[in-house]
């Protein structure tokens, strides 16, 4: 049973600026970048965040799960912090293609995350050795790593195995575990009676095709596995520990399910959304971070590759921008918005005119600045929301705006492109 709230805590809640979806049921004299209605419509969505604890430039990180995990080691370094699972040991490893070289560390679920956290810091806990697989030819298959992981002899797969524990058992020393949810479709192992972390390549299905089982986890399940990784991590782990919990945006390549892979990536995501969320609930050291909610109600547009799969870069380097700015100040920084009105500007004779509008609540030190036809920016204003009049707009040209949170342009908030459309030519009328 979920934990009552006074009538007096709901309604503090209630008055919060960032609980109102559009101007019907706005708070008075609310500003209106504020409303959901308004921040959906910015090219990247910014969630109000309220961070749980503050990240100290002495602190030790781990990331462990889906592909976010990777995206974070490669901020928090990008910050000068300590990122442990982010090793030196793991660059003899040879993965077969280059997106992403730690890739082979990722863990798609979280039966696999809590396999691998449990070998490393119970000393009970022994790594199933039945579970790797002779794929002939004296190469063997670790089904609890990545297919990116090329595959090797015993005696490799044994080593690179004792190398990943070494390293996966420094999380004892992180005062902060950054978690990645990623799938709920995991296949069982039944000779070794274990849930491996990917789908069994062809070599070890060919080799054993009675081996492996598929389920379609339970929320019960998941929520279990996510109970005992705070168990392990408060038993073995920093006396201060914190976990960050998040869920990875991107869907399903495909399903086994037999459901439309739409429908089957729906469920997955909702109930690892959900299961976070209860997670979180459950212990004060426990807290999520909205990743999934900042891609997918960011403009389709800049958010998707043409796959639609995989989340462009600029969006990723948002999401990185926002989890470090909370986390690292431990100040909310949350809705920006940044507007052109008229937008088009209307054709005629001489310049156009518009009127750019901006704010950033949680940025005092906002800039504006512009860019004509693609040349280098410009400072266009200053300060955390205002108006200015643009009175230069020209028919065919292109004027980019961005808003950055100050004036190091190392975080853009928002964009907008303003244009005008030619003049139609003017008719000769005939006598």
């Amino acid at each position: 049973m979920s934990t009552p709230i006074t009538r007096a805590e709901a309604q503090r809640r209630f008055a919060s600026v960032y609980s109102r979806w559009n101007e019907k049921v706005a708070l008075p004299a609310q500003q209106g970048c504020l409303l959901a209605s308004r921040r959906l419509r910015q090219p990247f969505f910014a969630p109000a965040i309220i961070p749980g604890f503050k990240l100290r430039p002495e602190d030790k990180i781990f990331a462990i799960g889906s592909c976010f995990a990777r995206g974070v080691e490669e901020a928090l370094v990008g910050q000068k912090m300590e990122v442990l699972s982010k090793a030196t040991e793991f660059e003899s490893f040879p993965a077969i293609n280059n997106e992403m070289k730690l890739g082979f560390t990722n863990k798609y679920n979280t039966f696999s995350i809590y396999n691998e956290l449990r070998w490393a810091l119970d000393p009970s806990a022994k790594f199933p050795c039945e579970s790797l697989v002779d794929t002939g030819g004296g190469i063997f298959y670790d089904p609890h790593t990545n297919p990116a992981l090329q595959l090797a002899g015993l005696e490799e797969t044994i080593h690179r195995r004792e190398i990943i524990q070494l390293v996966t058992r420094r999380v004892a020393q992180c005062r902060v575990v950054i978690v990645t949810l990623g799938l709920v479709e995991v296949w069982r192992d039944k000779i070794a009676d274990i849930f491996v972390n990917h789908t069994p390549i062809p070599d070890a299905v060919r080799s054993h095709p009675d081996r492996y089982e598929f389920h379609i986890t339970n929320f019960i399940e998941n929520f279990s596995n996510l109970e005992r990784i705070h168990a392990l991590l408060s038993q073995f782990g920093h006396p201060e520990v914190q976990i960050v919990v998040t869920v990875s945006p991107v869907p399903l390549a495909a399903t086994f399910s037999g459901e439309d892979v739409v429908v089957a990536n729906t469920y997955s995501k909702s109930l690892l959304r959900a299961i976070a969320q209860e997670w979180a609930a459950a212990h004060k050291n426990v807290h999520y971070f909205p990743s999934y909610e900042i891609v997918q109600n960011s403009d389709p547009e800049v958010t998707w590759e043409e796959d639609l799969r995989h989340v462009k870069g600029a969006v990723v380097q948002h999401v990185m921008d926002l989890f470090l700015r909370n986390y690292l100040s431990g100040l909310p920084i949350t809705s920006t918005e940044l507007h052109a009105s008229p937008n088009p500007v209307p054709p005629g004779v001489g310049p156009g005119k518009t009127i750019i509008s901006w704010s950033s609540h949680g940025a005092p030190s906002a800039a504006v600045y512009l860019s004509r036809d693609g040349t280098e920016e410009l400072l266009f204003a200053t300060g955390s929301q205002g108006s200015k009049e643009a009175d230069w707009i020209n028919a065919g040209e292109t004027y980019e705006f961005r808003l950055y949170a100050d004036r190091d342009r190392n975080t853009r908030l928002a964009q907008i492109s303003v244009t005008r459309p030619l003049a139609p030519p003017i008719s000769r009328m005939q006598s």
